[in-house]
Formats: C-alpha cells, sequence, structure tokens
C-alpha cells in the first residue's frame, strides 16, 4: 500500500501561493524543480485533476518543502502563512466548526481539515489543555518530512483559529514548536496564569544587570582630596611626635621659642677684659689672679 497526497489539496497549496506571491512565483517554483517533480507542480494539471486523484507522499512532501525554500526563506513562515489562508477559508464556510470563545474547540474540529489531505497513511492529532492553553502532537507515522511540512500549515490553521473563536481575555496567542522524528509538537499559550507571568517577567535567556560601584557622595569625595593633597610628614618630625606625651605637646604649642642654649664653662680669655688677661709663666701651671683692693685700700690677697 503506497502512501499518498491529494492532488487537491496541492492545487489549493498553489492557489493560495498564487494569491499572495503572484502567478509568477508558481511558475518560477516549477522550472527549479526537478524533472521527476515539476509535473506535479503545474497548477493546470492539478486543476484538471479529479477528486481522487493523488501523488506519492514522498514527491508531495518534497514539493511543499521545496516551495517553502524557493519561494520564501526556507523557515516554514510561508507554509504557515498558506495554511492559515486555507484554514480561515474552512472556518468561514461555517458548518460549526469555529467556535466563538473558544479556541480549543475550534483547533479540535480542524482535525478533519489536516487529516484528509493524507491517503493511506496514519496520522497522529493528540490535543490536550493546558493551564495556560493546549498542546498538539501530530505526524505522519515514518514520514519526517511531511511531519515538517504538517506542522508549519498546522500552525498557520491555528493562527487562524484564534482570529475567529478569540476568547476574552485571553493574552496574545504565543505558539512554540519542536521536530523530534515523525512527531511534531506544538504548545500554544494564550490563557493568563501565575506561572505564565512569572516566565514572562523572567525569562531564561535574560541576562542579569552588570553591577555598579557604588558612588561615594560629595562630602566623601571632598574628604578623601584633603587627604591625598596635604603634604607628606617627615619620619624625624613622626618620631618626635610619637616621643612627645600629648601634655608637653600642647605645652610647647603655646610657649614662646626656645632660648639659646648657654655653655656652663665659659672662656676665661673670652669673658674677661683684654687687659685683665693673664700672662702664663714660665714652667708654672696656675695662674694668679690680680689683687683687688678692698674699700679701706688694702689689699684682697
Amino acid at each position: 500500500m503506497t502512501s499518498e497526497l491529494r492532488s487537491w489539496f496541492l492545487r489549493n497549496v498553489f492557489e493560495a501561493t498564487e494569491r499572495q506571491l503572484g502567478a509568477a512565483a508558481v511558475a518560477t517554483l516549477r522550472t527549479r524543480l526537478p524533472p521527476r517533480l515539476s509535473p506535479n507542480a503545474s497548477l493546470d494539471r492539478l486543476r484538471a485533476s479529479a477528486a481522487l486523484d493523488a501523488v506519492p507522499l514522498d514527491e508531495g512532501e518534497e514539493i511543499l518543502l521545496a516551495l517553502d525554500s524557493v519561494l520564501g526563506d526556507g523557515s516554514g513562515k510561508l507554509l504557515e502563512s498558506i495554511g492559515a489562508d486555507l484554514a480561515a477559508r474552512v472556518l468561514s464556510q461555517g458548518g460549526g466548526v469555529a467556535r466563538a470563545g473558544d479556541l480549543f474547540g475550534t483547533v479540535a474540529r480542524l482535525q478533519a481539515f489536516l487529516e484528509h489531505p493524507f491517503v493511506d497513511v496514519p496520522l497522529v492529532f493528540e490535543l490536550k489543555k493546558t493551564a495556560a492553553g493546549f498542546s498538539l502532537t501530530l505526524g505522519v507515522t515514518g514520514h519526517s518530512r511531511a511531519t515538517r511540512a504538517l506542522r508549519h500549515l498546522a500552525i498557520g490553521a491555528i493562527v487562524a483559529a484564534e482570529r475567529f473563536a478569540r476568547e476574552a481575555g485571553a493574552d496574545n496567542l504565543k505558539i512554540y514548536a519542536e521536530n523530534i522524528g515523525d512527531r511534531s509538537n506544538i504548545s500554544a499559550r494564550y490563557l493568563v496564569t501565575e506561572e505564565y507571568v512569572t516566565e514572562e517577567a523572567q525569562p531564561p535567556t535574560r541576562r542579569p544587570p552588570p553591577m555598579r560601584a557604588p558612588v561615594p557622595s560629595l562630602s566623601e569625595e571632598v574628604a578623601r582630596i584633603l587627604r591625598t593633597s596635604a603634604p607628606p610628614r617627615r619620619p624625624s618630625d613622626a618620631n618626635q611626635d610619637a616621643a612627645r606625651g600629648p601634655e608637653s605637646s600642647r605645652t610647647r604649642a603655646s610657649s614662646a621659642p626656645p632660648r639659646p642654649t648657654v655653655s656652663s664653662r665659659p672662656e676665661l680669655d673670652d669673658d674677661l677684659p683684654e687687659s685683665s688677661t693673664l700672662p702664663r709663666g714660665t714652667g708654672s701651671s696656675t695662674a694668679r689672679l690680680p689683687a683687688v683692693k678692698k674699700p679701706d685700700g688694702t689689699d684682697r690677697g
């Protein structure tokens, strides 16, 4: 049994591409594809196909991924836009698919929209509610490339569903997705919870602000400048201040400048008058002073 992709689904994809990028873009895609894929990329041929016609799944998934890489940037944004376009057309037709104020229920009703294009291949679609919204696990069993294309189409469908079923008091819709083999995990957050607010306030990838050194006050800065601008003291001054007591330092500071030092043994020749200088006799070791007369006229020996 061969897994296939419906031809009408490829036709819808190419018509959505033509509405967004123009007919010239679709023609350019066909020239960029390998020869084995170009016949299934002809919009005229796809429009002429019957309702039950299909193409091999490996060729169909390759065409979808080539469309995104050739006409887009390869990130899946173009397929998401196409998925939103196709899902909006389904939701606008009525039939109870869109439920106002119930995004979870609306996405659940889009399961047929995502499953119907695949033939003879099991499709995983597991939708669960979460505190912040819902999680969706989907995939094309055994086909990782088809799962990757389906992931982008499903994200676009969720975006379209949110426009039709916006819930009161809901936050902006945020979608996170990752692929693991042939499974894709999609998480949609739009309900405000305490955990959600904490994660938004402190994202794990944000770096902490740099630490800044404290800025000194103006008075501290002036005191520091005065300390650094004072003239340095000599070591001798420091030793003298240490030897002096606090009381003697205060006394010396308030007293008059010290008097010059007087010798306790003056030189005789300098203190006596020149006429009184005694001649030194030969062989005499002692000099005698001249006699001084008393008031009565006698000599004082």
